[in-house]
């Protein structure tokens, strides 16, 4: 039995959504393209360790005209937190081309980072951007805070719906995919948070 999960790890899973089966926070079945150079995820799979290095690029197979806003978030980063995502990437103004492949037309508000935690889900999200979209004064998140985001106010702040979403297990020692090495929309960052998340009242990820 031990050998027959051991072999399983780094097969790609049977899943009808296209976001963690334990994560209610964001729900669809709407697949968003989430591609790691030559390396393209399928919902639920398990990446090498290496694989999600660079900021991935997007694509979408139904067309998209708008202007858009794509996330990514660890759901397991704080499990002893009300919200327990921690924010990876929050890329606003994404443009997707006639082909269906998204490119960004600012820089984040905050940088790609690798994802580091073995074993954790990431999910990546995209949201239609309202017209005269504007980071708001009071969004705490950057480069150097990243905890205790709460996608589902993503939603009810800009008043926008979830369109499509991609997630992955990040592993270890699975066999790596051909992976041709690709900057995607920028380089990923590293950098030790500078805040500690405040949770005042269960209110954690509230800005």
């Amino acid at each position: 039995m031990l050998s027959l999960i051991a072999a399983a790890v780094c097969l790609i899973g049977s899943v009808l959504t296209q976001t963690p089966p334990s994560y209610t926070l964001a729900e669809t079945n709407k697949t968003l393209g989430l591609s790691y150079g030559s390396v393209s995820v399928k919902a639920g799979e398990t990446l090498p360790y290496r694989v999600p290095t660079f900021a991935p690029t997007l694509s979408t197979i139904s067309p998209l005209n708008e202007t858009y806003i794509a996330i990514i978030v660890d759901t397991t980063a704080n499990l002893s937190s009300p919200i327990p995502a921690d924010l990876v990437w929050f890329q606003q103004d994404v443009t997707f081309s006639a082909a269906g492949i998204g490119s960004a037309n600012s820089t984040a508000q905050v940088p790609y980072q690798s994802p580091t935690s073995v074993g954790h889900a990431y999910l990546a999200l995209i949201y239609t951007q309202p017209p005269g979209f504007a980071i708001p004064a009071n969004f705490p998140y950057s480069d150097t805070f990243r905890l205790a985001f709460n996608v589902t106010r993503v939603g009810s702040d800009f008043h926008t719906p979830l369109l499509a979403a991609n997630w992955f297990v990040l592993g270890s020692n699975c066999p790596a995919p051909s992976y041709t090495a690709s900057s995607g929309y920028g380089f990923a960052t590293h950098g030790p948070f500078a805040k500690k998340a405040v949770y005042t009242n269960g209110a954690a990820g509230r800005y």
